[in-house]
């Protein structure tokens, strides 16, 4: 199964800012990488359209999903719309693509206990109109709220997003986690002890 993060701006592209200037392109990559290490432990395949602060036509990002052909393809971005706005949201424009958004919106809001502001469907953003796979857009939060800029600043927060997003998807999928993979057993050691010259076995567990 193969999965297409895209992480939202980029490079010259930065977003939205949050009010001491924090970029949502930042945020959104940090979010997206966490997110794809959760994925692969699932043992999904994961391709993001953008690893680094670089600039990424849409047409170019909606390009890497399709020609790779993937499964799903999941956009990151953050919210801005004034130092009150809270909520979380996620976007969607067919009906496969909601069967996505649904649960990755339900674990994101179980998970932050911020503010539900539901599906909403789109038809005018260009990853999901330009996109051959079911797909949403998820907004993860304002980063125009001050409180919610300085939780966007932390790794823990941001992981926190990460890892409800890909619950999500798990549960979407239908996938159980990945079960721990035994350690291979030592063999037990030989050797002549020096002293007496005895054959002597030790056995490590």
């Amino acid at each position: 199964m193969k999965i297409a993060i895209d992480p939202g701006h980029g490079g010259k592209d930065t977003g939205a800012l949050g009010p001491t200037g924090l970029t949502e392109a930042s945020v959104a990559l940090a979010i997206s990488q966490y997110l794809a290490d959760k994925l692969v432990a699932l043992g999904l395949i994961v391709r993001l359209t953008r690893d680094s602060d670089v600039f990424i036509e849409l047409g170019a990002r909606c390009g890497i999903a399709n020609i790779w052909a993937a499964d799903y393809f999941v956009s990151v971005h953050l919210n801005c719309d004034g130092s009150t706005a809270t909520g979380i949201e996620t976007l969607y424009k067919t009906d496969k693509g909601k069967a996505l958004a649904t649960p990755i919106q339900r674990e994101m809001v179980e998970a932050t206990g911020d503010q539900n502001r539901g599906l909403k469907y789109r038809n005018d953003l260009y990853v999901l109109n330009g996109t051959n796979m079911p797909a949403c857009l998820a907004e993860t939060g304002f980063i125009s709220n001050p409180d919610f800029e300085a939780k966007f600043r932390t790794d823990d927060y941001r992981k926190l997003l990460a890892s409800a997003m890909a619950t999500g998807i798990a549960q979407y999928l239908d996938l159980a986690p990945a079960p721990p993979v035994p350690p291979e057993p030592v063999p037990p050691i030989s050797f002549n002890c020096p002293k007496c010259g005895r054959k002597t076995t030790i056995s490590i567990s």
